[in-house]
């Protein structure tokens, strides 16, 4: 993934399935440019209606800058993916007007956002993480066959 130059656009990081990636790029970036930026960061997954992300969102953008030295403020919304579709127009307008010193990007793992708000943005689509547990002992085939008796059998081999 190339770097992005500073100050920051508005930017998707699409990363299927998972937020790995997303989370160590986003305290990289938070580290080199802490002496620049003010992040902040919201989870949509919890907080994604017009009740209660919009009024908060309209807050944030509104407020000044904590510090002098500060240039830009960031916003990550993480799971922008569960944001209910009044919130995504919310934000799109909000993206056509206040974007100077105020960024946005958007973590999703499921590309449903806006065609309005992704044209507003860089997306960058990171590599995807798979793991690949391994295996110690021995598979008992009575896991699957009969749970509850396999189980049993646990109980009794631990008394």
């Amino acid at each position: 993934m190339s770097e992005v130059e500073f100050p920051p656009p508005h930017r998707i990081l699409y990363e299927c399935l998972n937020d790995r990636e997303t989370k160590r790029l986003w305290d990289d970036y938070k580290t080199k440019y802490s002496d620049q930026c003010e992040f902040e960061e919201v989870d949509a997954a919890v907080s994604n209606s017009m009740d209660d992300f919009a009024k908060w969102f309209a807050q944030w953008i509104s407020f000044a800058p904590a510090q002098r030295s500060t240039r830009v403020r960031i916003l990550i919304i993480w799971h922008a993916h569960f944001l209910s579709l009044a919130c995504q127009q919310m934000l799109r307008r909000s993206l056509e007007k206040r974007s100077f010193r105020c960024r946005v990007w958007f973590h999703i793992e499921v590309p449903v956002l806006q065609s309005a708000i992704v044209s507003r943005c860089i997306t960058t689509n990171l590599p995807g993480y798979s793991h690949i547990p391994k295996i110690e002992g021995i598979l008992n085939p009575m896991l699957w066959i009969d749970p509850r008796a396999f189980e049993m059998e646990l109980q009794a081999a631990k008394r």
